[in-house]
C-alpha cells in the first residue's frame, strides 16, 4: 500500500491539469439530493469491537463495523433521496441496518429475515419505531452518511467542496484515461495532515460502474494505519425509490409528537 501511494505521489507532481468529465453527472445527482444509488462493498470494514451494539451518531456512515452480523462479509447498500427525505440501508441477504429520514426525523430499524423466510423489522421493539430528532451537527462536521463508512467517504468526495462538511476531505481530480479492458478512469487524491487518500472511479460508457479507495496515514499516537475498499456500482441513477422513503408496512410509527 505504501508503494501505491508513492506512486500517486509522483502522478501528482507531474500531473496537468485535468478536467472532470464523467463524474459530472454524478455529483449533480448528490447535490440535487434526487437520486437511487445501489451498491456492492466488496471488501467491508475490519471488525474494530467484540460488542454487537451498532452507533449511528457522530461519523459519517452506519457503524456497520461494530455489529457481529456483518464480521467478513461483503455488504450491500442502498441511498436513495428525495429532497430532505432519505433512506439508507446496509446488510446482506438476511439482515440490514436501516434509516429513514423523512421531515427531520429519523427512524432506525433493522430488517431480518425470521425461520420462514418472511421480513421483519425491530427499531424500539420488534415491529415498532420510534423517531429520533436528525443529527444535523453530525452532517455539518462529518458530511452525510452513503451507508457503510467506506462508501460515505466515496460519496463525499464526490460533492464539489462547497457543498462539503467541515470535516470532509478535499479530493483534486489528478489523472484519467482508458484501461486495457476499455473502461474509462478518473483518479482523485486528498492529502491531510497526516493522512492520504486516493480514490479511483471506473465507467463503461457514462455509467459508474465500480469505485476503488485507499488510505494511508497515521493515528494520534504515531501508529501507521491503512485502508482499502473495492465497490460495485448497480444502480446511480436520478430516480428516487420512493416506495422506500416511507416506514415499510410491518413497522409501526410509535413517536410520541
Amino acid at each position: 500500500m505504501k508503494k501505491f501511494f508513492l506512486l500517486i505521489i509522483a502522478l501528482l507532481a507531474v500531473s496537468s491539469s485535468v478536467d472532470a468529465a464523467k463524474i459530472d453527472a454524478y455529483r449533480a445527482m448528490l447535490e440535487s439530493r434526487s437520486y437511487t444509488i445501489r451498491y456492492d462493498n466488496l471488501t467491508p470494514a475490519p471488525r474494530v469491537t467484540n460488542r454487537d451494539s451498532v452507533e449511528l451518531y457522530g461519523k459519517s456512515g452506519l457503524a456497520v463495523e461494530g455489529n457481529d452480523y456483518f464480521l467478513n462479509r461483503p455488504l450491500s447498500g442502498i441511498i436513495t433521496s428525495s429532497g430532505d427525505d432519505r433512506y439508507e440501508e446496509v446488510g446482506y441477504a438476511d439482515f440490514f441496518q436501516c434509516r429513514l429520514t423523512r421531515s427531520g426525523e429519523n427512524f432506525i430499524f433493522t430488517r431480518y429475515k425470521n425461520k420462514k423466510g418472511a421480513a421483519e423489522y425491530f427499531g424500539s421493539k420488534k415491529g415498532k419505531v420510534a423517531a429520533n430528532t436528525r443529527n444535523y451537527l453530525t452532517e455539518l462536521l462529518a458530511g452525510e452518511s452513503f451507508g457503510d463508512a467506506n462508501f460515505s467517504e466515496m460519496m463525499n468526495a464526490i460533492i464539489a467542496d462547497s457543498h462539503k462538511s467541515a470535516g470532509s476531505a478535499k479530493y483534486t481530480l489528478i489523472n484519467s484515461g482508458t484501461l486495457e479492458d476499455g473502461l474509462d478512469f478518473e483518479d482523485f487524491l486528498a492529502q491531510e495532515e497526516n493522512k492520504i487518500s486516493a480514490i479511483r472511479f471506473y465507467f463503461d460508457g457514462e455509467s459508474l460502474v465500480k469505485i476503488a479507495y485507499a488510505s494511508y496515514g497515521r493515528d494520534a499516537s504515531g501508529n501507521a494505519r491503512g485502508s482499502k475498499c473495492i465497490v460495485k456500482i448497480r444502480e446511480f441513477s436520478a430516480s428516487p425509490d420512493d416506495k422506500l422513503l416511507k416506514l415499510p408496512a410491518g413497522l409501526k410509527d410509535e413517536t410520541k409528537r
